[in-house]
């Protein structure tokens, strides 16, 4: 029996997948009519694969994460927006959210800081829709028990059974997130090169499949010279014979990495030949092309509190994570190390592997948000490429 709540109790509704109804206040871009919802495309529409997301604040980062195309972002912590939006903090390269929704229990409208603006004016301005005022706890366990879906916010004006089931209808029409590639939505158009302002001690390619600032900070902080190259361009198109990088990195990015094989097919023929490094997706992907698997979760790490234990020397690290998709161990080459695990649920969070010159990680260690403890690993990545390159160091300084 399909879940009805009366019109005068909320004016924007979030519908589920499997026909589970929370209602709330809408608040930015309006959520569409059903009869304007039946007559868009899934990629205009305020439809995304519902995650929650654990982390105490730091909402403009997680809005503007590209990793987070096709996904409507749901927030635990319950008081969101009470110091506003910066431009400043922007993660995404093109400034853009990615984001499909935000959910949250209770937004905040009171008096900011000069130079900020609410997060509902942010909202309006970048044509996203949200929705406050709701159960976020009884949304969250849902999601806990019965996996990540779909949902979509519509408005409130007068819902029964019947345009529910047309709602649920037009939602399983939709193409499942296994099935769309979004790197290419959220990459860059046309390569960047960042300059270290300290001493430079080695250039990176970085492969961009949805890259953080963050991230880029991080490697420019330990002298890297950072050349960005969108994922629409081949590797062989910069890393051809004479190239004067010292390593490739894979950037974090939106969606299941099993869409995403033509980029694996061209990682492999780069294997032990130069370094190769990468956070989240781009561990994803740096384990397939060693011919492993990936699966996916129930319903994935969103959060700034996932503790992470290094297997070689028992550290535990409170880590950022992002992500719906985790590696198969059994599936990896026996040359590989397993590095790093959660210590909640034992999925691999890190490997490296010397022979074939690979490391990475699954977890963000630049935070933005979360804690800052895990940075020190970007040394280590230094430190590997380095070693890579025997005690000459990086050749392209």
């Amino acid at each position: 029996m399909l879940q009805v709540l009366e019109e005068d109790v909320s004016d924007t509704i979030l519908i589920l997948a499997d026909g589970k109804l929370f209602g709330g206040k809408g608040f930015g871009e309006p959520a569409p009519t059903i009869d304007c919802l039946l007559n868009m495309g899934y990629d205009e529409a305020p439809i995304g694969e519902i995650v929650f997301n654990t982390t105490m604040g730091a909402y403009h980062e997680i809005m503007t994460d590209p990793s987070y195309a096709g996904q409507s972002v749901v927030m635990t912590s319950v008081h969101i927006g009470n110091y506003g939006m910066d431009e400043a903090w922007t993660e995404s390269l093109d400034r853009l959210p990615h984001c499909s929704a935000l959910i949250v229990k209770d937004l905040y409208d009171g008096p900011l800081p000069k130079g900020r603006i609410p997060v509902s004016t942010w909202c309006v301005q970048h044509s996203l829709c949200g929705l406050e005022d709701l159960d976020t706890r009884s949304l969250t366990r849902h999601i806990r028990d019965e996996g990540s879906m779909y949902g979509v916010l519509v408005k409130n004006d007068g819902l029964d059974d019947r345009l529910i089931a047309k709602v649920i209808e037009w939602i399983s029409s939709c193409p499942p997130m296994h099935e769309r590639d979004f790197v290419g939505k959220v990459a860059i158009r046309n390569p960047q090169v960042y300059i270290p302002e300290v001493r430079k001690t080695g250039t990176y390619a970085l492969w961009d499949f949805g890259t953080k600032h963050s991230i880029i900070a991080q490697l420019l902080a330990h002298g890297i010279e950072v050349h960005v190259f969108p994922c629409t361009i081949d590797l062989h198109e910069f890393l051809g014979e004479g190239h004067r990088f010292d390593a490739l990195f894979l950037s974090n990015g939106p969606g299941d990495p099993d869409t995403l094989s033509q980029y694996v097919a061209q990682l492999r023929l780069h294997v032990a030949n130069i370094p190769l490094l990468g956070i989240c997706l781009g561990h994803q992907l740096l384990a397939k092309a060693l011919g492993a698997r990936t699966e996916r979760m129930l319903f994935g790490h969103h959060g700034g509190n996932h503790p992470v234990r290094d297997l070689l020397d028992g550290r535990v690290y409170v880590t950022a994570q992002n992500h719906g998709y985790c590696v198969d161990t059994r599936t990896l080459p026996s040359s590989t190390v397993q590095w790093l695990v959660n210590d909640n649920d034992k999925t691999l969070e890190g490997l490296f592997d010397e022979k074939l010159r690979v490391m990475s990680v699954q977890f963000h260690p630049e935070a933005a948000p979360g804690p800052w403890e895990a940075r020190k690993l970007f040394s280590r990545f230094m430190e590997f490429v380095d070693e890579m390159h025997g005690e000459g160091g990086c050749h392209g300084c």
